[in-house]
């Protein structure tokens, strides 16, 4: 085969290879922009479990400083559209009680709470939010068999990172406060003033949330 029929070959394939780049482009550019918008679709089912640093103030004379401790939150909710997600979720932490004259040096803090979120910045990697969520309350010391029991909120925001469709690095950091009710020691229980005791509380979270259905 001859130089000028080598060329002529080359020129063909390269010819070829551009046809087909230049009809390919479109589909290309439609996949990847397909793939941007599912980046960060907070839509439809997540689950989150997150890792917690807890700090409580209390607003009762017998506690003097703020406790602190650690523990675990999990969540389930359902995106309602990518804007509006709604959860429901559970708490538990282990709280340092050394600063207060009624618990022992460790106690429980656990809580329930049903919440609404609202996503930004739609179709991007990293999504801030903010989040409001009603909750139920215990701080239980278990060596005196005593239980605190109330309710009341937290408000606050984070932020998620998607590194696939599917899952997503979460920061978040919330602050709420409420009262206590009703306190029980062994199987007696008894109402309290809501105005005499009550708390405040901050809560700093890492964790990984899943939207199963991608």
């Amino acid at each position: 085969m001859d130089n000028q029929m080598i060329q002529r070959s080359r020129t063909a394939l390269i010819a070829l290879l551009l046809g087909l780049s230049v009809a390919l482009l479109p589909t290309s550019t439609a996949l990847a922009q397909e793939n941007a918008e599912i980046k960060s679709n907070t839509e439809r089912l997540f689950l989150q479990v997150s890792l917690d640093g807890q700090s409580l103030d209390y607003r009762e004379e017998a506690f003097s400083d703020t406790d602190t401790g650690g523990g675990l939150s999990i969540r389930a909710g359902w995106g309602v559209s990518e804007l509006v997600t709604i959860y429901a979720g559970f708490m538990g932490a282990t709280i340092d009680g050394e600063t207060n004259g009624i618990t022992g040096d460790e106690y429980s803090w656990s809580g329930g709470e049903l919440g609404v979120r609202l996503n930004f910045r739609s179709g991007q990697s990293l999504v801030p939010y903010a989040d409001v969520a009603l909750r139920g309350v215990a701080a239980t010391e278990d060596d005196l068999n005593l239980e605190f029991r109330g309710g009341g909120f937290t408000l606050g925001g984070g932020v998620s990172y998607f590194v696939t469709p599917a899952i997503a690095l979460d920061a978040g950091l919330r602050f709420g406060g409420g009262n206590f009710n009703e306190v029980q020691v062994g199987n007696i229980s008894a109402g309290l003033d809501e105005d005499d005791f009550g708390y405040g509380e901050g809560r700093l979270s890492f964790g990984l949330t899943f939207y199963p259905l991608r």
